[in-house]
């Protein structure tokens, strides 16, 4: 694993295959109507996106709200469905799986939910939240159970005493620690973090993101980090996707995108971050973008940011631009990539930083 808390560098190459593949993964919704509820258009949450999750890395998977993140990664654990594309898990094509063969591998793919407050049952216990994963796949006895549940309340530090009350009676990151000891009962392989610290405050965010680091450390679990905060993306991340209106734009290491954008959408994003230094606030050239975000049940042609980019020319209506490394050392989804140097600017939350 990089060292997060080091200076950036470029990370080694990966030694093992990627544990997830998605290949042109495509999730549409049908928009119905009428008394007959016939269909009348097609949300196209996400269209047509690949990427891979190597062995024992993070992930990272940032855009603004709508342009189908979360879609993404309940597609691939398979609680949407999907409509085009292949998601593969070890090799294995679980894309059309049915629900007995896609029970052994919900063991080894597990997720965080965003809402600490609405994903834990307020009439069940913690320790029966806990629990209830290793119930569902028959896995020890009770008392193993038991005995389970008090060393994952202390993984995520928290008391085992804890077990004992219902979830009303602690705090939000608390709330958010109980989530991530039941996703990690199973032990898992890979973990989905859908915002996980998005509903929290910034302090508490930092507890959280640093437990996970540590569990990620301790476990070497791979980890699909879904955010739209980017200063705790690049404290958390290996890798960094960049979606816009359900299709990746910009792919790379954590020091080529935050050193180094390509994508104007990309390099739009880096510039609304809050900077805390006055210096950062004096370096940076804020890029306001003009216009709304398009419905994904209409998107334009071609280039589906090319509405609001400042550099879009005729070309960017036509073909889409693939998602190809055009000489900036990492894939990008343009027709006139311009890597513009962030590396004096720094994009991150003092409250991230780890003490000392």
């Amino acid at each position: 694993m990089t060292n997060r808390n080091s200076v950036e560098t470029e990370p080694d190459a990966p030694t093992e295959e990627g544990i997830l593949e998605v290949k042109d993964l495509k999730v549409h919704f049908p928009i119905m109507a009428g008394l007959r509820r016939h269909q009348v258009a097609t949300v196209h949450a996400v269209d047509g996106i690949t990427f891979e999750l190597r062995s024992g890395e993070t992930l990272g998977l940032v855009g603004e709200s709508g342009c189908g993140k979360s879609t993404t990664a309940r597609a691939v654990l398979r609680l949407n469905e999907i409509t085009d594309g292949t998601v593969a898990y070890k090799g294995v094509d679980i894309t059309r799986a049915k629900r007995k063969q896609m029970q052994p591998i919900r063991k080894e793919m597990q997720v965080v939910f965003q809402d600490p407050y609405a994903s834990l049952n307020p009439r069940m216990t913690v320790s029966d939240i806990i629990s209830e994963p290793l119930k569902v796949h028959n896995v020890g006895t009770k008392q193993s159970r038991q005995d389970a549940v008090a060393k994952l309340l202390e993984t995520v530090q928290l008391s085992p005493e804890h077990g004992n009350r219902y979830p009303h009676e602690f705090s939000g990151g608390q709330r958010q620690r109980i989530g991530v000891a039941r996703a990690l009962a199973l032990e898992p392989e890979v973990m989905i973090l859908d915002e996980p610290v998005s509903a929290l405050d910034v302090s508490i965010q930092a507890q959280v993101i640093n437990l996970l680091q540590e569990i990620q450390d301790e476990f070497g679990m791979s980890y699909l980090f879904i955010a739209h905060d980017l200063s705790v993306v690049r404290h958390i991340s290996d890798r960094v996707a960049v979606m816009y209106l359900g299709k990746i734009v910009e792919i790379a290491t954590r020091a080529q995108l935050f050193e180094r954008p390509a994508h104007p959408y990309t390099q739009a994003l880096l510039s609304a971050v809050p900077i805390a230094e006055p210096r950062g606030r004096d370096q940076r050239k804020r890029i306001v973008l003009e216009g709304d975000v398009p419905t994904p049940v209409n998107p334009p042609s071609g280039c589906r940011f090319r509405t609001r980019c400042w550099k879009a020319q005729d070309v960017c209506a036509g073909d889409e631009p693939e998602l190809i490394d055009r000489g900036q050392g990492h894939p990008v989804a343009c027709y006139f990539p311009e890597v513009e140097s962030a590396a004096d600017v720094p994009i991150t939350n003092p409250d991230l930083a780890p003490p000392g």
